[in-house]
């Protein structure tokens, strides 16, 4: 495994999985390119327990901190500059303050909680690029417990909010394998009232990234080395019918997909297709780039500041 100049080490402790991504960094922050060098993710599924407990709980903290070790070991062997951002879970959690600085003692780097704000911010910063150079759009971020919505003019964003629903803590409220139509309709009812903080504006063409769409996309599977992706709402709700029907394992069994990446897929699809709707839109792009390529960019343009909202000291 060979070192690789100026690339940078993001490592994302998601609410579903936590993502290793290296990279070379390529123009500034708002609207640059990462040509990726290295990919690797494990589900953890920290959202639901979070949902379910409050907490993350000693026996998920141990998971965690074996595979942020692991990931650390892999990024060092490509680079000195290695980044590690959190996100909702942690932010929500109980025992997130102390679980975050033994992660950090443990692997000799500073984890950053990531505010919702900043969230957003890098992830639309790391795809940028892939939007219409003009009018209206929006971008969906929707992960394990959290979904970010930005509004932007062109590649120029002009409001964002972050949404506390994501598939995981959504997934916690939906009864049975597979779902029952009373509890996807409640589900249904949280998004909406979720919405009501989305931010205003009348998009043209939806864009997406995050756990929820790559997987409902298929690039989970394919760590992100395929192209765009388009979904339909026609498609989604022809999903939606299968996804209702069939139990999850025997979906698993079909597709050769993790058991528990196709047990999230329900709460996700209701949420890409609830935010679709409130924004009067048809399809949804999804690109592979996201998060970890935001932190990439932003490390390359401000150094340890890279985790700070942008506006703040």
């Amino acid at each position: 495994m060979k070192r690789v100049e100026g690339a940078i080490a993001a490592i994302d402790i998601g609410s579903d999985t936590i993502h290793l991504l290296v990279g070379v960094p390529s123009g500034p922050p708002d609207a640059g390119v990462v040509e990726r060098v290295e990919q690797r993710g494990e589900l953890i599924e920290l959202g639901r327990r979070v949902a379910r407990k409050g907490q993350i709980g000693e026996r998920a903290a141990r998971e965690l901190e074996a595979l942020l070790l692991g990931y650390a070991a892999v990024a060092r062997k490509r680079t000195d500059r290695v980044v590690v951002g959190a996100t909702e879970a942690l932010r929500r959690a109980s025992d997130g303050p102390a679980l975050v600085e033994r992660l950090g003692q443990r692997a000799g780097l500073a984890v950053r909680v990531l505010s919702g704000e900043r969230e957003a911010q890098l992830g639309f910063a790391g795809v940028a690029h892939r939007l219409d150079a003009a009018g209206p759009q929006v971008l969906i971020d929707s992960g394990g417990a959290s979904t970010e919505l930005t509004v932007c003019d062109g590649r120029a964003a002009l409001a964002s909010a972050s949404l506390p629903v994501g598939a995981a803590l959504l997934g916690a409220s939906l009864v049975g394998d597979p779902p029952d139509a009373l509890s996807w309709a409640l589900g249904g009812t949280l998004i909406g009232q979720a919405l009501a903080a989305a931010p205003a504006g009348a998009p043209a063409r939806a864009f997406a990234t995050g756990g929820s769409a790559h997987n409902l996309a298929g690039l989970e599977r394919t760590k992100g080395r395929e192209g765009l992706q388009v979904l339909t709402v026609a498609a989604l709700r022809q999903k939606a019918a299968e996804l209702l029907a069939v139990p999850s394992a025997k979906l698993a069994r079909r597709s050769g997909e993790d058991p528990r990446r196709v047990a999230i897929l329900p709460p996700g699809l209701l949420i890409v297709a609830a935010v679709l709707d409130h924004y009067h839109l048809d399809r949804v792009t999804v690109v592979p780039e996201g998060l970890r390529d935001g932190m990439i960019l932003a490390a390359a343009a401000l150094g340890d500041d890279w985790w700070r909202s942008e506006g703040t000291a």
